[in-house]
C-alpha cells in the first residue's frame, strides 16, 4: 500500500507561532543522559537549518516538541533522531492492540487479500499507530464506505475519561464499527494530519487536507477535514474511488423512459440540463457521468467545480478559489470567452451564477450544473425564486433529473416474500400517483435478511431512483403563465413524468429494495 500526499488548502506558513492552546505533544521519555531540553534557538542551531525551514519541519510532524507557556522546547535526543533520518518518537498511553485486532478482523470479514492483512503486523508503538490507520483506510475501502468519521465523546462511566468512536458510512447509512480507549485518539490524527500534510500543532481552527493513496492498484482520493470541538478534535474523511464510481453513463440504471430523456439532452445543441436532490444523491457522479458521454465527441468541454473530484479526459477542468477572487460567476465568465461547446458549473449557489448560466444556455452552449431540491418541479420554481424570468427558464431548460440512491437487497441472503394487503396497497397508491401503472410491473418482491457479506444489514450497495422533467410545449406555457408547483407537478406527470416515489415502487417490486427503504430515501410517511 503506497501513500502519497498532497495539500488542498495552504496552511499557514508560521505554525508554530499560533496561538493554539492545545495540549503539548510531549515525546516518549528520552533515554537516560540525553533529555536535555533546548529552546527554539538552540534547536536551529543544533539542526543547522533556517527558521521557516524548522517550522516546515515543525509544522509537518518530522519534529515534535511541548509548548510552556508560549515557548517551545525540545528535547537534544529528539534533534538527534531527525539528523539520523528517524521519525519522531510516539508515545502510547494506552494498548492500541486491541484495536488494530478488531480492524484486522473486520478486514477478514471483507475479504481483504493476505498481503495487505501481513502489512499491517507491527512492533513498535510508531508502526502501531501508522497500522491502524492504515487498516482504518482499508476497512473503509474494502467495505465501499463513502467516508470515515473519529470523533471523542464522553465515556458512560466519568471515571474512564474520553472514548474514541470510529464509524463509516455505508450506503448513505452511518455505521459505528467499534469504541476505543480515548487516549488513542491523539496520535492517530497526528498520523492522519502527517498523511495529509496539515499543521500537526494546530488544534484550533479547522483544516482540510487530501491524501492518495494506491490500494490492490486502485487508485483512492481521500479529502480529510479535521474540525475542533469541545472534546476534542474530530476526523472526517471522504473516499474517492473513480474506479468504483459509475461514471459510465450506460451504468447508471435510469428506467428506459428516463434515459431516453437523457439521451435526447446529449444530442441537444444547446440548453440547461440540471440534477437535483441533496447532499449524496448522486448528483455529482451523474454530472460527471453526462461529461464523459459528451467528452467522446469532438467538443471543448470546460467545467467550473468546488472542488475538483474527478480528473476527466478531453476536458478543462478549472477548481474554484474564492481567496483568489475565482468565484463560480467569475470563472464562468471567463469560460465563455474560450468558445466551449460545453459548459459544466458543479453547482447553482446565487442569482449570479444562474443570470450567466442561463445566459449561456440561450447563446448557444449546453449547460450542465446541479441544485438543491427536493425535486424536479421545485428546480423549476428555485430558479423563478433565485430571479430568473419565467420565459427566460421556459427557453433554456432542456432536462431537470431529481434523483436519490436507495439500498439494494444484498444477493447473497435476501430472500422471496409476500407483502402484506397494506403493503401493497400502499405501493399501488404511490405508482398511481406518481404516474406509474401498478399493473403493467413485475412483481418479485423479496425481503432482506443479513449475513456477514452485508455487515447482517440485509443490504449491500445503493441504486438509483430518479424522476426527469423534459421541458415540452404545455411545460412552456405552464412556466410562463405562473401555474404554480402543484399544477406544474400534475402537468409534467400527465406528459410522461415519473416521480421519483414511483421510480422507488419499480425497484421494490423488481425485487430490488424493499417498500420501506423506498418511502424513508422519498420521504413518504
Amino acid at each position: 500500500m503506497k501513500t502519497r500526499s498532497t495539500n488542498k488548502k495552504n496552511q499557514p506558513a508560521a505554525a508554530a507561532r499560533s496561538k493554539t492552546t492545545a495540549s503539548p505533544a510531549i515525546p516518549a521519555a528520552a533515554p537516560a543522559g540525553v533529555g536535555e531540553l533546548v529552546d527554539m534557538e538552540e534547536a536551529i542551531r543544533h539542526l543547522k537549518t533556517t527558521r521557516p525551514t524548522f517550522y516546515r519541519w515543525l509544522r509537518s510532524g518530522k519534529l515534535k516538541g511541548m509548548k510552556v507557556g508560549r515557548q517551545w522546547r525540545f528535547y537534544r535526543a529528539d534533534l538527534d533522531r531527525f539528523l539520523k533520518g528517524e521519525g519522531p518518537q510516539i508515545e502510547l498511553t494506552a494498548d492500541i492492540q486491541p484495536f488494530l485486532q478488531t480492524l484486522t478482523q473486520r478486514l477478514r470479514e471483507l475479504g481483504a487479500p493476505e498481503q495487505e492483512l501481513a502489512a499491517l503486523e507491527t512492533g513498535t508503538a510508531e508502526q502501531k499507530v501508522i497500522a491502524v490507520v492504515t487498516a482504518m483506510m482499508l476497512v473503509a475501502h474494502h467495505a465501499k464506505a463513502s467516508d470515515i468519521h473519529f470523533h471523542q465523546r464522553h465515556a458512560i462511566l466519568p471515571a474512564t475519561g474520553m472514548t474514541g468512536v470510529l464509524q463509516y458510512r455505508i450506503d448513505g447509512v452511518l455505521q459505528t464499527l467499534t469504541a476505543v480507549d480515548g487516549r488513542l485518539a491523539p496520535p492517530i490524527i497526528e498520523r492522519i494530519k502527517i498523511m495529509a500534510c496539515c499543521d500537526l500543532h494546530e488544534k484550533s481552527k479547522p483544516q482540510d487536507g487530501r491524501i492518495q493513496l494506491s490500494v490492490s492498484g486502485n487508485s483512492l482520493d481521500l479529502r480529510v477535514c479535521f474540525v475542533p470541538a469541545v472534546t476534542g478534535e474530530a476526523i472526517v474523511i471522504r473516499l474517492l474511488d473513480a474506479r468504483a464510481a459509475s461514471l459510465d453513463l450506460d451504468r447508471i440504471p435510469f428506467a428506459a423512459p428516463d434515459r431516453e430523456r437523457v439521451d435526447r439532452a446529449l444530442a441537444a445543441p444547446n440548453g440547461l440540463v440540471l440534477f437535483t436532490g441533496p447532499t449524496g444523491s448522486g448528483k455529482t457522479t451523474a454530472e460527471y457521468a453526462f461529461i464523459n458521454s459528451l467528452a467522446k465527441r469532438p467538443c471543448k468541454i470546460m467545467t467550473v467545480e468546488d472542488p475538483v473530484e474527478y480528473i476527466l479526459d478531453n476536458t478543462v477542468q478549472i477548481p474554484v478559489n474564492p481567496m483568489a477572487g475565482l468565484t463560480f460567476a467569475a470563472a464562468l465568465r471567463a469560460v465563455l470567452r474560450c468558445d466551449p461547446d460545453v459548459i459544466m458549473a458543479g453547482e447553482i449557489r446565487d442569482r449570479e451564477t444562474i443570470q450567466v448560466l442561463l445566459q449561456a444556455a440561450i447563446t448557444g452552449h449546453l449547460v450542465i450544473s446541479s441544485l438543491h431540491t427536493e425535486d424536479a418541479v421545485m428546480a423549476v420554481q428555485r430558479l423563478l425564486d433565485i430571479g430568473s424570468e419565467p420565459f427566460l427558464v421556459a427557453d433554456t431548460v432542456r432536462l431537470i433529473v431529481s434523483q436519490r440512491l436507495v439500498r439494494r437487497l444484498c444477493p447473497g441472503c435476501s430472500q422471496k416474500c409476500i407483502p402484506t394487503k397494506a403493503e401493497l396497497a400502499k405501493a399501488a397508491a404511490v405508482a398511481r400517483q406518481g404516474g406509474l401503472d401498478w399493473s403493467s410491473l413485475e412483481h418479485k418482491f423479496r425481503k432482506p435478511v443479513g449475513c456477514p457479506k452485508c455487515a447482517m444489514t440485509g443490504y449491500r450497495g445503493r441504486t438509483i431512483i430518479a424522476e426527469t422533467l423534459e421541458m415540452t410545449p404545455e411545460l412552456d406555457r405552464g412556466i410562463r403563465a405562473g401555474i404554480g408547483t402543484d399544477n406544474l407537478r400534475r402537468l409534467a406527470i400527465e406528459q410522461g413524468m415519473t416521480t421519483l416515489a414511483a421510480d422507488g415502487i419499480r425497484r421494490f417490486a423488481n425485487g430490488e429494495t424493499t417498500l420501506a427503504e423506498v418511502l424513508r430515501v422519498a420521504r413518504i410517511a
